[in-house]
Parts: C-alpha cells; structure tokens; sequence
C-alpha cells in the first residue's frame, strides 16, 4: 500500500493548495457568495480533477509535450533478510501514519456530531444558532428580529452542509494547511453572506453593528453549528459590513480559476489514469509528421511477447537483488525508461530514478536482454512509442 505515490492523493491535495493560493486574491472582495462557490468548487474540483483522463486532452499538443512516456505496471522484487526485526520502509512508515490520521480525525468528527445532536435538543440554551434547517434564537432576542435574519439565511442556504463537507475535507487531507484554511475561509464567508441579508432586512448597518458587539463574549461556540456571535469573528464581520461593495472590475479576478482549472485538467490526464489498466490509452492522433516522432499514445501499443503479465514475470525472474543492498537492508523504487521501435527491439534504455547500491544497473541489465515487442501500431503505421517501469526492490523476513 503506497498511498503518497499514487496518483490521486498528491495531485488532488496540490490543487487544493493552488485554489488556495488564488483564493487570497479573492477573499477581500465582498462577492461573498460567488466566493462560497469559489470554496465549494476548489474542494470538489481538486479531488475529480485526477480522475479525468479525457482522451481528447491527451491529444492536445501541450499534453503530449507533457507526457513523456506510458507507465507500466510496478515489477516487485523481493528479497530476504536475516533476523526477526520487521523492516518498514519510509513510505510504508508514512501511508500508516496518514491512515492513523484519517482515523483519528474521522473519530474527532464522530464525536462533534455526537456533541452537536445533544446540543441542539437543549431548548433553553441562551445562544442563536442554527444548525441544517434547525434555527434556535436564545433569549432576549426577537423571534423575528435581525438575529432570526441572520440564522435564517445560515438555513435557507444551507451552510451547515457546507461545513460538514469541510470537516470531511480536513478529516481525509489533515496532512495539508489548505484544507484548513478552506475549511475557516469557508465559515467566515457565511457569516459574512448572513450579515449582508439580516442588513437588507434591517435596513440599517449601525443598529446591526451594534447588536453584534452588544453580544455576550461568554458565549460558549460549537464548531459545527453557525452561531450568531463569533468573537474571533467580530473585527472582520464588522470591517466587511463597513466595507465599501467590490466593483465589478474586481470580478476579472475569478477569472484566473479558468486557467489554473484548465492546467490541472491538463496535467491530469496527461498523468497515468490511477483507475485505468496500463496501455489501455487509446486517441486518435495526427498522421505523424517525422518517421522518428516518439508517440506516448497510440491505438495500439505495443506488446512484450505474451502480454503485460508475462513482461512482468520476466523482470521479476531475472531481477536480482544486489547483495549490498540486502546486506545494508536498503529497500526502494528505480524507474527505467525505453523506447519501442519499429521493429519491436527497445532503445534509449534510462536510469530514470535510482536508489544506487547497483540497482538501477541491475534493472537496466535485464530489460536490455528483453526479446523483441510488438510494435505499436498509430492510423496504420508502426510507431515508436516511449514506455516507463517502475520496479521496486522490497526486503522480507526470512523464514
């Protein structure tokens, strides 16, 4: 289980970070609810973004140039060490202490909403919140008075779904600042949105501004409900009621979503498909330009002799594992690259990524003695056609 080198978990906690980025260029403006949807979309986008891999983006020239060459499946080598000491490699060490994590923060969010249903059955608490479509106003304040306005708005729209999706944001990416920073951006433009209706049906920001400080700061909040009174919140509330409204101009900002969104799309599905079989990439390109233009997609890729499978028993029977590496218990991952020509022999044959220790020499060793493939084959032509296989070297106890 490698979780931090699959493709889904880093690129989608990376686009959420750059949504985050952008979103300091937007957070002062006062088109509150267009920013809630900025919030809103930058969480669902960033985590379907990496699982779009559109073939007619893997056509486009820009993702081509980006996509170097097609994964195959990972080749596992293993060998055995003396002693009855487990070996945990780091990224083993940081996928369970990313699913330690999930758990814990998943049993945190249980606890809150456990919280928060006992908490919305006291009728008599002193506090306005609201909660879903629940609206408690605490006593001292009018039944329909511009507290009501403001929890009402919490309600109608929906806010507390928003913040449950929040919540599962962080609970599933607590590794990553911007998922918390989503999750504050995100309660604090409600209470801005609340604050701009209770005004419109007050009709006056003075008295509105005045039942807000007037508020008791004892008053005790709970993550999950929308409360009126936020005493962390009350400095900005105030300056974003006072605020003079963003002009129109300003809205030439969100734009800056539709590139960052478009790279994304772009980078995705030039990246291997995390739920696709490998080869199984099929676009129809250009007639090629150049007898020796490298394709990273074609209608049908080449094949090792037998298949897939039978490339893989091939590196795992003839991969050994250097004694060195077994000796200073070194575990990890090379990646070799290649080219399949026309006539089916591999050239180009790259150490991609090494971990030393004869390693990559060993894996380059083999895959030179690989028998002859079947080309690939693009609009009726053999092509040649780049190909990338990882091969981990992994260390077991010896029984």
């Amino acid at each position: 289980m490698d979780i931090f080198n699959a493709p889904y978990l880093v690129p989608a906690n990376t686009c959420l970070a750059l949504f985050s980025v952008l979103y300091l260029l937007l957070r002062k403006e006062t088109f509150f609810r267009l920013n809630r949807m900025y919030l809103l979309s930058s969480m669902l986008v960033s985590f379907t973004i990496p699982l779009i891999h559109a073939t007619w983006v893997s056509g486009l020239s820009i993702t081509r140039q980006v996509t170097q060459n097609i994964y195959l499946p990972a080749v596992t080598i293993n060998g055995k060490i003396e002693g009855s000491g487990m070996h945990v490699s780091p990224m083993q060490f940081l996928t369970w202490v990313y699913i330690t994590g999930v758990i814990f923060m998943t049993a945190k969010l249980t606890v809150k909403l456990v919280a928060v249903s006992r908490f919305i059955g006291n009728d008599e608490s002193a506090m306005s919140y609201s909660f879903f479509k629940k609206i408690h106003i605490g006593q001292g304040n009018l039944p329909e008075g511009l507290v009501y306005a403001h929890e009402k708005t919490h309600a109608d729209q929906w806010h507390s779904a928003d913040v449950l999706l929040a919540e599962l944001l962080v609970a599933f990416n607590w590794f990553n600042p911007a998922a918390y920073f989503i999750r504050r951006e995100l309660k604090n433009v409600h209470e801005f949105i609340a604050d701009a209706e209770a005004i419109k049906a007050a009709g006056e920001q003075r008295e509105y501004v005045m039942l807000l400080v007037s508020q008791t700061f004892e008053t005790p909040i709970h993550e999950l409900v929308n409360t009126f009174f936020n005493a962390s919140l009350l400095k900005q509330r105030i300056m974003m009621i006072q605020k003079n409204r963003s002009q129109k101009k300003a809205l030439l900002r969100y734009g800056f979503f539709i590139p960052l969104l478009a790279a994304a799309a772009i980078l995705s599905s030039a990246a291997a498909n995390p739920f696709a079989k490998a080869g199984n990439e099929n676009v129809t390109l250009k007639p090629q330009q150049k007898d020796n233009k490298v394709f990273s997609v074609v209608e049908q890729p080449p094949q090792f002799p037998g298949g897939t499978n039978e490339f893989m028993k091939f590196i795992g029977k003839n991969v050994h594992y250097p004694a060195v590496m077994r000796e200073k218990n070194i575990q990890g991952k090379v990646l070799i690259s290649f080219i399949v020509e026309k006539d089916g022999t591999l050239d180009d044959l790259k150490i991609v990524k090494d971990i030393g220790y004869g390693a990559g020499k060993e894996a380059l060793r083999v895959i030179s003695m690989s028998p002859k493939w079947e080309p690939g084959v693009q609009n009726g032509h053999k092509v040649r056609v780049a190909y990338t296989v990882p091969i981990t070297f992994a260390l077991q106890k010896a029984k």
